[in-house]
């Protein structure tokens, strides 16, 4: 008898259980959760539009029928977009974070400019832009078309982006500009001339910081006017190598 009453009272229980679990559901996907307001936070450049577009979510749609992983997705494939995250706000607004890729550096490609971000996501192609702001990155063997949002060497950009950011505002102002070469190495040309042969991401800091000392002799010689340096090779362990020319 005791066992029959507890069966009957766990049986109970379960369907109302049960019972909630639908009218929870039901609940859920009700016209009460009906999305009427979507915004972006997070644009510099692209448009509000552009990013519904690529979305697929609409005004009307249930809250709780958007699928995140889905929509992030399909907003990341525009060649600007990084990162998206979605946040709901209950119970009928949904807000999309947007994270831009931003241009990093220009790579030349025939009579154009490529515009790459830190990752080497290509997110433009110029005929005419400002080097100021910008490292500037020639790669060999480089295909003839490149598309946007194509990534080009990924590893070379990465071994370049770790370089610049451990020179300071001087070293940077005096680098002419960067090569990968097609051995993945990396050569680096001041504005005074001097080739410095970099190399692989080894030994990155202690490099970095013979930069600096070598961009120093470079002024020292140009002040006095006796000897240029012609290369200064930092890939092997120790002193570097040092080449100058009359």
């Amino acid at each position: 008898m005791v066992i029959k009453k507890a069966f009957r009272k766990i049986f109970y229980l379960a369907i109302l259980l049960l019972i909630a679990l639908i009218a929870l559901y039901l609940f859920l996907h009700s016209p009460y959760f009906n999305i009427e307001k979507i915004y972006t936070t997070g644009l510099k450049q692209l448009t509000e539009e552009e990013v519904l577009s690529y979305s697929g979510v609409t005004i009307g749609q249930n809250l709780f029928e958007v699928d995140n992983n889905l929509t992030v997705r399909t907003i990341e494939v525009h060649p600007m977009v990084k990162s998206v995250e979605l946040v709901k706000h209950l119970p009928r607004t949904l807000e999309i974070k947007v994270l831009e890729r931003e241009i990093w550096a220009i790579v030349p490609l025939g009579n154009e400019f490529l515009c790459i971000d830190n990752e080497g996501v290509v997110i433009d192609r110029r005929i005419n832009i400002e080097l100021i702001d910008y490292p500037l990155i020639t790669i060999s063997n480089l295909p003839e078309r490149v598309n946007i949002g194509q990534v080009i060497q990924p590893q070379g950009i990465q071994l370049v982006n770790q370089v610049w950011k451990a020179l300071n505002n001087s070293a940077r102002e005096s680098i002419s500009d960067f090569h990968l070469n097609d051995k993945q190495e990396l050569i680096i040309y001041t504005s005074g001339g001097t080739e410095i042969r970099f190399g692989n991401e080894e030994r990155l800091e202690e490099k970095a910081n013979f930069i600096h000392d070598i961009l120093k002799l470079e002024t020292e010689f140009n002040k006095n006017g006796t000897e240029v340096l012609e290369y200064i090779d930092l890939r092997f362990k120790g002193q570097p190598v040092v080449k100058t020319k009359v």
